[in-house]
């Protein structure tokens, strides 16, 4: 009987070891399910979180690119700009324009924000931005009506590459501009024509050859003609003018510097048979201007800035085998018909070297009054660049 009650002892307690294992294995067992339920619905909660913030982001972002829009659309300098908010099927975002600065004649600075939303999550950006006008969208730019074109030899070179002023060469990542701007798919085909296969690799720009010509919408010949009516009106213009059916000759001067540019405007009667001649050894800076005359260079020449000839009976005339170099941008505009005899619009027969300078524009810019500037922005060719971009912290 002793035996029997310890046995049945023995097994009692074994089914309570049993009965508290498995127990606790139950327990063990529920810990992890719950666990793993918490867990999921946290990463799923996480998941939903960084999805709408990043959704939040994207649409901050296209704020950012609203906002590089309408930069592009204003036509004024500072720019004229008014905070939107755009919402969408779902969430949307909300652009503020913080500081709008004049930084030159030619550009602005501009500090964008935007808020991108989407249900509980939002994201904030910063931006800055800089928008910038160049005076030429071509190292050589033709605009209006043309009697012929004509390049002889293959001493000339014409580069829409943007080139630092004070040593010449190419700046790197610079954005470039064409060898050759015209507005007319006759002007177009002129020009093409003139070029020999061997004279058409003079011309350079992202790419050499017939990809550095091209047409453009930029700059038409009624904005030349104001541009020129408008600086040649300015205070410190320096006014020459031509005799009618002769010629106005210079030698040996310094029309400007660097550090002191100057605005020339040589003015000639309506009608042809006028010139104005450009020998000797001839250099400046600035913006110089041949208004109804054909501009003929036989000698040295060396300018930094724009050089504009335009009006009736036009065209530039290159002679001799003396350095002839135009930095920044030369622009011919006939605003003539082509009824009637007169110079050729360009006709190339000697040394030039024109290459494309924004620092050499910009450094003129200043010398064009204002209200002329302001009614020339929306005919000018621009770029919209972004500087910087900064996540805000929430």
């Amino acid at each position: 009987m002793k035996v029997m009650k310890m046995s049945r002892r023995a097994t009692s307690d074994e089914c309570g070891m049993i009965l508290i294992t498995v127990l606790l294995i139950l327990f063990l067992l529920i810990a992890v399910g719950v666990g793993s339920v918490v867990s999921v619905q946290n990463n799923y909660r996480m998941s939903v979180n960084l999805r709408g913030g990043t959704a939040a982001l994207y649409l901050a972002e296209a704020g950012i690119e609203w906002a590089k829009q309408q930069i592009g659309a204003a036509t004024t300098l500072p720019l004229a700009l008014s905070d939107a908010g755009h919402a969408f099927a779902t969430g949307g975002f909300a652009a503020t324009f913080l500081d709008s600065t004049q930084s030159s004649p030619l550009s602005a600075q501009v500090v964008v924000r935007s808020t991108g939303t989407l249900s509980d999550s939002s994201q904030t950006v910063h931006a800055g931005i800089t928008k910038s006008y160049d005076l030429a969208d071509g190292a050589l730019v033709l605009r209006g009506e043309s009697r012929g074109i004509s390049f002889t030899g293959e001493s000339f070179m014409i580069d829409g590459r943007d080139h630092d002023l004070a040593t010449r060469a190419v700046i790197e990542g610079a954005k470039a501009r064409l060898a050759i701007s015209v507005a007319a798919p006759g002007l177009l085909t002129q020009v093409n024509g003139a070029l020999s296969n061997a004279q058409v690799y003079k011309m350079v720009s992202v790419d050499t050859g017939r990809g550095a010509i091209g047409q453009t919408s930029w700059i038409s010949s009624d904005t030349l003609s104001r541009l020129a009516d408008g600086v040649c009106s300015a205070p410190l213009a320096q006014i020459s003018v031509v005799p009618a059916a002769a010629s106005l000759t210079l030698s040996d001067q310094a029309l400007g510097s660097g550090a002191a540019p100057e605005i020339h405007c040589f003015e000639g009667p309506t009608g042809s048979g006028d010139a104005v001649v450009f020998n000797g050894n001839i250099n400046g800076a600035g913006i110089l201007v041949v208004r109804n005359a054909e501009w003929v260079i036989s000698g040295t020449f060396v300018w930094e800035g724009l050089v504009i000839v335009t009006g009736r009976d036009i065209g530039i005339r290159v002679t001799g085998a003396a350095i002839k170099d135009i930095v920044g941008a030369l622009v011919i505009n006939e605003t003539g018909s082509l009824l009637g005899t007169g110079p050729a619009l360009v006709d190339m027969q000697g040394t030039v070297r024109l290459l494309y300078s924004r620092p050499a524009l910009e450094l003129v810019a200043g010398l064009i009054p204002t209200s002329t500037l302001q009614s020339s922005y929306a005919n000018l060719p621009f770029a919209v660049k972004q500087n910087y971009w900064r996540l805000m912290a929430q």
